[in-house]
């Protein structure tokens, strides 16, 4: 009974952990949008107080709260990998303030999930110096997986989660669908009735990403968005940080239990 208790615990701090986890990767992406409009002369997120490192203000109770605790709920007690993903409140924006509607919107989009990427490089930067001036504060040398990479300790798995989330939300706000950030790059290069077109869908986003993530799992076994990350934000993670996706996976796995 206590070692289901204390395994119970640690699952439950697992997914509180990783839920903090996101909240700062969603509040600076949040942020990186108003401050590239602003930049490029549109006043209205940070005049609507969107310009801020406050979560609070950027916080949708969906994208950033059911579905990332959901989904590690899920993935932690089903698979024992922690894994989520969401998206905050979008970041509004007037292009009439737009010196180049078309280049500027893409830039504004685009800015969001480059603040990803930044954050992704810099817990990668922390976590290549740590492992050369205190190897042992990274890797549990005593651990092996079964491919022979030493199991990381529980701050080397941290670091390492919260670059791999970081790419993670970079991706999946890439994803050319309406409202995402990919969307803001597409429509750079549509005209006329095609842009427009494209623009409507923007009311049928989610549920198109809903069904790309639960119908084919559920009809045919296969992931989709998961072999989307598999050859997105699994490699540039083993790129960045020298440790391959699945030695962070199966760490956490470690640290469940």
């Amino acid at each position: 009974m206590n070692n289901l208790a204390s395994v119970n615990l640690v699952t439950i701090l697992t997914i509180l952990f990783g839920f903090l986890l996101v909240i700062p990767a969603l509040t600076l992406h949040e942020w990186a949008h108003a401050w590239m409009a602003n930049r490029l002369g549109d006043p209205t997120a940070r005049m609507l107080g969107r310009m801020s490192i406050n979560p609070i203000r950027h916080i949708d109770p969906v994208g950033t709260v059911l579905v990332p605790l959901g989904l590690l709920i899920f993935t932690t007690m089903f698979t024992g990998i922690p894994f989520t993903f969401g998206w905050a409140k979008p970041v509004p924006f007037n292009p009439r303030y737009l010196k180049d509607p078309k280049r500027d919107t893409a830039l504004i989009g685009i800015a969001g999930p480059a603040m990803n990427v930044f954050l992704a490089v810099g817990a990668s930067l922390i976590l290549l110096l740590l492992v050369l001036v205190a190897p042992n504060l990274i890797f549990n040398t005593a651990l092996q997986t079964p491919w022979g990479a030493s199991v990381l300790t529980g701050l080397g798995a941290s670091i390492g989660l919260f670059a791999y989330i970081n790419l993670v939300l970079c991706f999946f706000n890439l994803l050319p669908i309406p409202p995402f950030d990919g969307s803001r790059i597409v429509q750079k290069f549509l005209t006329g009735n095609a842009r427009h077109y494209y623009a409507r869908l923007e009311q049928y986003g989610m549920f198109i990403v809903l069904g790309l993530i639960f119908i084919p799992s559920m009809l045919f076994g296969v992931s989709i968005i998961g072999l989307y990350f598999s050859v997105t934000a699994q490699p540039i993670f083993q790129l960045l940080t020298t440790i391959e996706a699945r030695t962070l996976f199966i760490s956490l796995t470690a640290l469940l239990g």
